[in-house]
């Protein structure tokens, strides 16, 4: 069986140790890894919403109301600068959040994408590949 791209408790670690989102009590995840859900449900006080890329929509935004938004930085169906349309379309300017793995170009990315869409509080968590490892 594939173990998923992401450890689930990397993950988790690094957005507990976040002081963004360590304060963020409702959360919006796109296109999680299949076990990022689980992973996030026993922090106290945290309103989860998932959702697919597709499904997004002005009404989902209302509902979810979310503090953060948190999406892989690419997908085989899109990538953030896809997303980040569609939310600036949506009217959201809010904190969005990409994970992926460590890359060498973090800074352009960040750079790039505060260039093209300045509403959005948007930065990149790293998450190292932990291999066969389950931590």
């Amino acid at each position: 069986m594939a173990r998923p791209l992401f450890s689930s408790q990397a993950l988790r670690a690094l957005l507990l140790h976040s002081h963004t989102v360590a304060n963020c009590k409702r959360l919006l995840l796109i296109d999680p890894a299949f076990e990022l859900p689980a992973a996030l449900r026993d922090i106290d006080g945290l309103d989860l919403t998932s959702t697919r890329f597709e499904m997004l929509d002005s009404d989902l935004l209302d509902s979810a109301r979310p503090e953060m938004i948190l999406a892989p930085l690419m997908t085989p169906r899109f990538d953030i600068l896809d997303l980040a349309r569609k939310l600036d379309g949506l009217g959201y300017g809010g904190a969005l959040r990409a994970y992926s793995a460590p890359l060498p170009s973090v800074q352009l990315i960040r750079a790039e994408m505060r260039s093209d869409f300045p509403k959005l509080d948007f930065d990149i968590f790293a998450v190292p590949d932990v291999g066969d490892r389950e931590n």
